[in-house]
């Protein structure tokens, strides 16, 4: 195995976050000319500020401490079948929950499990579990 980086302490709890956000503004449509946020990155940020909050409070989440490495699972449901890229979304959503879910974004280890279609209840679901050594040693094997 590789040198460790940043991996300060495990968290030996099954905690678990459960998650449903608007889906995020693209990294494409994120910004303006000006590198300042979109009116509508600012209205998914001020949504999905209210709905992590809610949710942090409902199920009693703590935010997980430095160096604790963390999933971020997804399943995304567009409103249409346009084409389009479900990891343009990850910086913003990513960037959401910082300080909120995880003190830095550079713990999460995103992974989207599926992209579906929903036209009546766009959003994206998120499972937010803490990595286990068993875990980290299974994904490194898989790549390997």
């Amino acid at each position: 195995m590789g040198r460790d980086l940043l991996r300060y302490k495990e968290d030996g709890s099954n905690r678990r976050l459960k998650l449903t956000l608007p889906i995020p503004t693209s990294v494409n449509a994120m910004y303006t000319m000006r590198r300042s946020l979109t009116a509508d990155a600012r209205k998914f940020q001020k949504i999905a500020n209210a709905l992590i909050n809610e949710a942090i409070d409902e199920q009693n989440w703590q935010i997980t401490e430095k160096g604790v490495w963390i999933y971020i699972d997804m399943i995304y449901y567009f409103p249409d079948r346009k084409t389009r890229d479900s990891h343009n979304c990850l910086k913003m959503l990513m960037d959401v929950m910082q300080d909120r879910v995880y003190e830095n974004d550079m713990y999460a280890l995103p992974r989207i499990q599926s992209v579906e279609y929903d036209k009546e209840n766009p959003r994206v679901e998120i499972l937010i579990t803490l990595q286990n050594k068993i875990q980290r040693e299974k994904g490194m094997k898989m790549i390997k």
